[in-house]
């Protein structure tokens, strides 16, 4: 009991400290879109209601302590594609023993051929791309029962034309499964951290508080999660699965918070050990909406 209740106060130490340091970049937006997008196919595809739901490698991401609940192995690939010649790569292995669970992650984020210009001009002096770049190790173990703790630590490098800036962030999650059968609830904060100067300021990171709660039955899924982050609006994610007839799941979410999206929707097919899931995203404002493509053995 005094062990759990030690990490319960360092969480919640940690959760007041990072709001606290928001106050060093107030007024701006937060950077590093590798943080701030998620990942996997099934997540977004579920409007990013995933805190609670999370159990397969995409937890070192989402909440970690749900590599905790992890049992086996399981590895991932999956890109994603949005407006603007956007692309998104990332990879993960994870292992656990449904006691304690480790997992490698490493993300891959780039945009080129963006214009260059000193002022207004009707040509431009060149192009420049921007790139991002993160690798993180994940820890997680159960304290209690049905009751799990996890962080994930991440070394970060971006580059923006020729300035480059490296730095580093912290997740931290809890995961907590009722005795009720199928109902779990967690929360995290992602991306505690800090990045060197890059030019004549530091990238701020976006960091979130999440918390959800998640049901799951033999052939359905629903989940809610709140998401605050330090730099935008609250908002509220929801998510559905159906499991409509063997290995072919149906998911839809909807999200608010977001001026750009809103509806997703997905699916995926899981025969055997090995899957593939897909999602895509709507975009407003006539942007081309995003498309999420996912690959993974257990």
């Amino acid at each position: 009991m005094r062990s759990l209740r030690r990490i319960l106060s360092t969480f919640v130490i940690v959760l007041i400290l990072g709001s606290a340091g928001s106050e060093e970049a107030s007024g701006k937006g937060a950077g590093f879109v590798l943080l701030r997008e998620g990942v996997g196919a099934r997540a977004e595809a579920m409007g990013g209601a995933y805190t609670a739901v999370a159990h397969d490698q995409t937890a070192a991401a989402w909440n970690p302590a749900g590599i905790g609940a992890l049992k086996g192995k399981d590895f991932l690939v999956t890109h994603h594609s949005s407006f603007q010649e956007i692309q998104q790569i990332y990879g993960g292995w994870a292992y656990g023993n449904g006691r304690s669970g480790v997992a490698l992650s490493l993300g891959i984020y780039s945009v080129g051929g963006i214009e260059a210009r000193t002022g207004p001009s009707a040509q431009p002096q060149g192009t420049f791309g921007i790139y991002e770049i993160i690798a993180g190790l994940t820890y997680a173990k159960r304290i209690k029962t049905g009751f799990f703790a996890g962080a994930t630590v991440r070394a970060l490098h971006e580059s923006i034309g020729p300035e480059q800036a490296s730095g580093f962030s912290v997740d931290l999650g809890l995961l907590y499964r009722f005795r009720t059968k199928g109902l779990t609830a967690g929360a995290s904060y992602r991306n505690l951290g800090r990045m060197e100067v890059m030019d004549t300021q530091r990238t701020p990171l976006p960091g979130t508080f999440r918390a959800g709660i998640a049901w799951r039955a033999k052939w359905i899924t629903g989940s809610l999660d709140l998401g605050a982050p330090r730099h935008g609006s609250v908002g509220v994610h929801t998510g559905l699965e159906l499991r409509v007839k063997g290995a072919l799941c149906l998911r839809a979410g909807y999200r608010t918070g977001n001026d750009i999206r809103d509806w997703s929707f997905g699916f995926g097919i899981q025969p055997g050990s090995w899957r593939m899931e897909y999602a895509y995203v709507p975009a407003a404002l006539g942007l081309d909406g995003s498309h999420r493509l996912e690959f993974g053995i257990r």
